[in-house]
């Protein structure tokens, strides 16, 4: 690692140039609708502070993936804004860049940042799935009077007709449940991952050749990512979502992602170092295919 910039990897303008950039950063500070601990408004400076101490070299695929460039756009202005004024402002600002081949990889922020960026991605890639990564299902059809709450973020990509494949789910209520059952979602549980090896094969048959990522970070054990709103025990390891990532890369094409729910220095920064690593493995992945 060179000089570090204030962006994200800590990139030399040559790297960081908006045109000629493949990836494009997008910071969504937003929490208004965090149920339990708020501090996801800082998550994006935290992850972007953090990603400037990770090493360009892959120790996996030994190799460097920054060079296809990394751009880091101006955060969204969240502030005193309604959840619904919200995807607004994300699709307007997401929508030109995929329209442009951009892989637009979005920090939160808290969940209810998805639905927007899944929106601007159907329009341009039809045939796209969903590899939604998290602790609890967010199926909800509305929660506290909103449709579009951070517990709503998968319903709300169920109503776009975006097949999706949820993984690290441990928390749910009954509607939930029987949603899932009645459409016959794929759901993989912590519990069903630890008892099945070869689980990952599972993840790929229900996603298309086409992906778009969501990582709530709480998707991972709390032992490993303490700082969220709402942690649940049990979880991935890290290991356990590099090796998932790492696989869709290598079989699907990854054209867009988001890290949502990271509450920085609580409990160290470990969860910000964490989540700033997996963005670089997301990064690497999305050039395998």
């Amino acid at each position: 690692m060179s000089e570090s910039y204030d962006n994200f990897l800590g990139l030399e303008p040559k790297y960081s140039d908006p045109k000629k950039s493949k990836f494009h950063i997008l910071p969504i500070p937003y929490d208004v609708t965090a149920s339990y601990v708020k501090g996801t408004v800082n998550g994006p400076k935290g992850i972007i502070s953090a990603s400037q101490q990770v090493e360009y070299f892959d120790e996996i695929l030994l190799d460097e993936f920054y060079q296809a460039g990394v751009y880091t756009q101006d955060e969204i202005k969240c502030k005193n804004i309604s959840v619904e004024k919200l995807q607004e402002k994300i699709y307007e600002k997401a929508e030109p860049l995929v329209k442009a081949g951009k892989f637009v990889f979005s920090l939160g922020g808290e969940h209810s940042v998805t639905p927007a960026l899944v929106k601007a991605y159907k329009e341009h890639y039809p045939d796209i799935s969903v590899l939604h990564v998290d602790a609890h299902a967010d199926l909800r059809d509305e929660y506290h009077g909103s449709k579009f709450s951070h517990a709503c973020a998968m319903r709300r990509g169920w109503d776009l007709d975006v097949p999706f494949v949820e993984v690290g789910i441990r928390s749910m209520d009954k509607d939930q449940h029987d949603f899932i059952k009645a459409k016959k979602l794929k759901v993989l549980s912590p519990t069903a991952i630890n008892h099945k090896p070869d689980w990952i094969k599972d993840v790929l048959a229900g996603l298309t050749d086409t992906v778009y990522i969501t990582f709530d970070i709480d998707g991972i054990d709390p032992a490993y990512a303490p700082g969220t709103g709402t942690p649940e025990p049990g979880g991935l390891t890290y290991n356990q979502a590099v090796d998932m990532i790492l696989a869709v890369g290598k079989k699907k094409r990854i054209v867009g992602a988001d890290i949502v729910e990271v509450i920085p220095e609580m409990c160290g920064v470990v969860t910000e170092f964490l989540a700033a690593r997996l963005a670089y493995k997301i990064i690497a992945a999305a050039q395998l295919k």
